[in-house]
């Protein structure tokens, strides 16, 4: 039956070929041929394309070191009509390139996000709201943060949800790099090699600086991030803390605030933001960052690499005892030593200033320190100003021939970005000008004084006089 059916069909193509002149056979085959042709123009088009990139890539890596063929026929390529787009395309792609190499300061300390217009972005968090659950049902006490126990055929209490938000945007940043057409011509290329350079240079150095004005201003701490005890609006995380998140060597001492960086008031500074609440909740940080400026940053990297220390006691008959105990903040903290802080923070205190924050921007409530991108526009732009005019027999003229009105030839960087601090409860700061605690209870911190460690005796350490107990660095 198929057969039947098949016989017809190549008889009506058959027929259908006679009743086709000569002329519509042609057409058709010219029309195949041609299209093979474009598709075959294509691809050497794009292998041409390739192959100019690469050849101009070497043209002006050999005019650079000083070739003069090369430099010629880099002069002679700025009239051609393939060089404003070969040269565009190669100098995004090496700004581009040298933005992703230079290394970054704020991804150790704040959470990257995007968004997806310049309209404010809010972030926000929710909560639950317990207040309103009993203190005690089923003849049962509820503990702190548990749901309440439930009897048998009782109704489910109710619980409410709280939320706080933080606002966050971004800005367009960005300059222009001009140049005269005969500087183009004449500078044998080094304004060409450069300027990529510079560029990604500008980018990210405009991601550390305002991440990093997050925490600094030119007046010290900045002042909507942090807050010390009576100011306006200051923090209340808990009664176990001081208001606000500044540091303090002794808690309980409102005089020891803003010590100096030491092993025992790191250690306080950790050990007091542990002890922080947020809606009842305890502030979780598994691993921080210790940002300090240049001026603090060997006393930092000796703290981060002393493992161990020696404590030094003396007990009520005035006997003195040494042990060697390991340090309780080793591995808890990286150290970020940031070029930004003194040239940001102007006050008398910019070189004493450290930072304790959260280890990438992020905490178990979320974010802390945020920097953020436009969506779609995530990496720097460079383009070139393109008012050159037309020649008089039509065309386009190369930005590179220099502009109508005075041949100057500019470029442009563009970035867009923002920062912001959205959550003061998992960040400290002092000035580092206060005093040197003295240290007292069974935290046993003491004086911070630099000394190798000593190998302990046999004896068993004798009681403790906690009130006269000291602190030493050991080795590693």
């Amino acid at each position: 039956m198929e057969n039947n059916n098949t016989i017809p069909r190549l008889r009506a193509v058959l027929d259908g070929v006679d009743r086709t002149d000569n002329y519509e056979l042609h057409r058709i085959a010219e029309a195949h041929q041609n299209r093979r042709a474009a598709i075959k123009r294509s691809a050497f088009s794009s292998l041409s394309g390739l192959r100019k990139a690469s050849e101009f890539v070497s043209l002006m890596r050999e005019a650079g070191e000083g070739k003069y063929l090369a430099m010629g026929k880099l002069r002679e390529a700025v009239s051609s009509g393939d060089f404003p787009l070969l040269f565009q395309s190669i100098s995004q792609a090496a700004m581009l390139g040298q933005w992703a190499d230079l290394p970054q300061q704020w991804p150790a300390f704040s959470s990257r996000t995007t968004v997806p217009d310049f309209r404010p972005a809010r972030l926000v968090r929710w909560d639950t709201g317990l207040d309103q659950l009993p203190d005690s049902s089923g003849g049962a006490e509820r503990h702190v943060r548990a749901l309440p126990r439930i009897p048998e055929l009782t109704e489910y209490p109710t619980f409410n949800l709280t939320t706080e938000g933080s606002d966050y945007f971004v800005n367009k940043y960005g300059a222009r790099f001009p140049f005269s057409w005969e500087a183009f011509l004449n500078d044998e290329m080094n304004v060409l090699q450069q300027l990529p350079t510079q560029m990604a240079k500008w980018a990210r150095d405009t991601e550390d600086v305002l991440t990093t004005g997050v925490l600094a201003t030119s007046t010290g701490p900045n002042p909507d991030f942090f807050k010390a005890p009576g100011d306006a609006g200051a923090f209340d995380f808990g009664s176990m803390v001081p208001a606000g998140n500044y540091i303090f060597g002794d808690a309980s001492d409102p005089a020891s605030i803003n010590p100096p960086l030491s092993l025992d008031t790191l250690e306080k500074a950790i050990q007091q933001m542990s002890m922080r609440q947020v809606n009842g909740r305890m502030v979780r940080v598994q691993n921080w960052v210790l940002l300090v400026p240049p001026s603090l940053a060997l006393t930092a990297h000796e703290i981060a690499q002393a493992t161990t220390y020696m404590r030094v006691t003396v007990d009520s008959a005035g006997n003195e005892l040494r042990m060697n105990v390991s340090s309780p903040i080793a591995g808890r903290f990286t150290v970020v030593e940031s070029q930004w802080l003194p040239q940001i923070d102007r006050s008398a205190t910019s070189g004493t200033t450290w930072y304790l924050v959260p280890a990438g921007g992020t905490t178990e409530r979320g974010p802390a320190i945020v920097t953020a991108f436009l969506r779609g526009h995530e990496t720097p732009e460079v383009r070139a100003m393109g008012d050159t005019g037309q020649s008089i027999g039509g065309g386009n003229i190369s930005p590179y021939q220099g502009s109508f009105s005075h041949d100057d030839i500019q470029y442009r960087v563009r970035s867009i970005i923002g920062a912001a601090g959205i959550d003061p409860s998992a960040v400290s700061v002092s000035k580092g000008n206060g005093t040197v605690p003295t240290f007292g209870g069974p935290s046993l911190m003491g004086s911070f004084t630099p000394q190798q460690s000593i190998t302990l005796s046999d004896s068993a350490p004798q009681a403790i006089a906690p009130d006269t107990a000291k602190k030493t660095t050991g080795g590693k």
